[in-house]
């Protein structure tokens, strides 16, 4: 109940429709649900084999609740449902760090925000035990433009280079410089020529 909780209030602020069902597998094949006449509650209940999750989402007005599926939803579709879904297993499930790879790919700009935030909110809160909710490494190739959201003094960005126009070392870094050398390129310059001049000017104030 608390992982459906979560997650439709999550879909909800994206302006879709979402729940969470456990689902027995002999039930769903037959549509039906009733218990065998041979095993007890309990017994039931611990055999988990026979025994799944069902993320059901919704996202046209007009349509119905769905079970989550290849066959039905686009890639986007599917991409925002599982996100929401790891975000509402974050409150009972305890971890001192998250990391994922790439999770706002596939996702349109509008969803991308909604789920960079929610990352955000998840990630800087304290849970329901006073307890801080652990550290989230976010890790992508892009971000998107404009993102309120990693203004948040809990959030920290680093930018990761690698190619052959990359700086020796760090320290040879000069983000005067680079402002400086950027001013004064014009847009003749190619990609390759303006790396040279922003590296060299960075070079030759920093010494």
């Amino acid at each position: 109940d608390k992982v459906n909780i979560k997650f439709s209030a999550y879909m909800k602020e994206l302006k879709y429709s979402g729940e969470i069902i456990l689902s027995r597998g002999d039930d769903v094949e037959k549509g039906q649900r009733k218990r065998s006449q041979n095993n007890d509650a309990e017994e039931d209940l611990g055999n988990f084999k026979n025994w799944g999750v069902k993320i059901r989402v919704k996202f046209r007005a007009k349509s119905e609740l769905q079970t989550l599926s290849a066959q039905v939803h686009s890639g986007g579709e599917r991409s925002v449902s599982t996100i929401m879904y790891l975000m509402a297993l974050q409150d009972i499930m305890v971890s001192p760090f998250r990391c994922v790879d790439e999770i706002n790919q596939g996702l349109d700009e509008r969803n991308e925000r909604f789920v960079f935030k929610r990352i955000v909110l998840n990630s800087t809160s304290q849970n329901k035990s006073g307890d801080h909710s652990g550290q989230y490494f976010l890790i992508t190739p892009k971000l998107l433009p404009n993102l309120t959201d990693m203004e948040h003094e809990d959030v920290t960005v680093l930018c990761i280079f690698n190619g052959p126009y990359n700086f020796s070392h760090f320290n040879d870094w000069n983000i005067g410089a680079f402002l400086n050398a950027k001013k004064r390129s014009r847009d003749g310059y190619s990609e390759k020529g303006q790396s040279r001049v922003y590296k060299r000017a960075a070079l030759d104030e920093s010494e």
